[in-house]
């Protein structure tokens, strides 16, 4: 599979591992992030620094490193900036300019909110969180953007070893929603999903990544805390309340996703 060279908003918990997987199949990579520090002097990366809050930065003679990469990532969460949807309007500005012809969005099944239902590619979005109805704003522009390929991959909860929500779940008690399935994702999986999207263009293209198998909450914490050596979360068991779940009725990312 052809690695495409490449250009990532967002060098943190995906960006880092995307960068070094796209180096690795002979992509040049450029990136960028708020700021930097030692550990990513020796990355294998045409990094810079930027804080997007200042509308100054979209000038396009900062973004010369960029102008050449046929692909463009945006790994940029909602939390990271002020006004999330003129940073990213800003942003496809400037993939214009340059005549980026690929995008690769990583959107979240947020997006689909929290009623009890079965969730593919074709269910309305529901988002019901400030930060969900952001990233549906997002993927409202990439859409509209006119560029020839954007891939918008709805990820599920992103877990590993090395950020993992459990450690959150275990400073509270009498966790809620025991019962409701889970939508989740190897960060592993997430990049390897980002790659294939960067290497296959395929014009408008929407695509929920969620692993396939989706126990309910406490069961899954407890199999996460027994491979990590932790104790299990506090899960309060007569809480029944249910929620969505996610699934792709496409086969294009299925081999990633076993």
């Amino acid at each position: 599979m052809h690695t495409p060279d490449c250009a990532i908003l967002g060098m943190g918990y995906l960006g880092r591992p995307l960068a070094e997987k796209m180096f690795e199949g002979g992509s040049r990579v450029s990136a960028l992030k708020r700021s930097i520090i030692s550990d990513d002097i020796n990355l294998p990366v045409n990094l810079h620094a930027a804080d997007l809050n200042d509308t100054r930065v979209f000038q396009a003679d900062f973004w010369q490193a960029w102008a050449d990469k046929p692909v463009w990532f945006c790994l940029l969460p909602p939390s990271a900036v002020t006004d999330y949807p003129a940073v990213l309007a800003g942003w496809l500005q400037l993939a214009r300019h340059f005549g980026i012809g690929h995008i690769v969005y990583s959107s979240s099944t947020s997006v689909y909110g929290d009623t009890v239902r079965e969730c593919g590619e074709h269910t309305p979005p529901d988002p019901q969180t400030e930060s969900a109805r952001k990233v549906r704003q997002a993927e409202e522009l990439l859409l509209g953007s006119g560029i020839a390929n954007i891939d918008i991959l709805r990820l599920g909860g992103l877990y590993c070893a090395e950020r993992h929500p459990l450690h959150s779940l275990l400073k509270r008690k009498h966790l809620a929603g025991a019962h409701q399935p889970v939508n989740m994702l190897h960060r592993s999986r997430a990049v390897a999903a980002l790659h294939h999207a960067a290497a296959t263009p395929a014009g408008l293209r929407i695509r929920n990544i969620v692993e396939p198998q989706h126990p309910p909450k406490h069961e899954f914490y407890r199999a996460e805390a027994a491979k990590l050596g932790l104790p299990e979360p506090e899960f309060d068991m007569d809480d029944r309340c249910g929620g969505k779940t996610v699934h792709t009725v496409y086969d294009d990312f299925a081999g990633i996703l076993l």
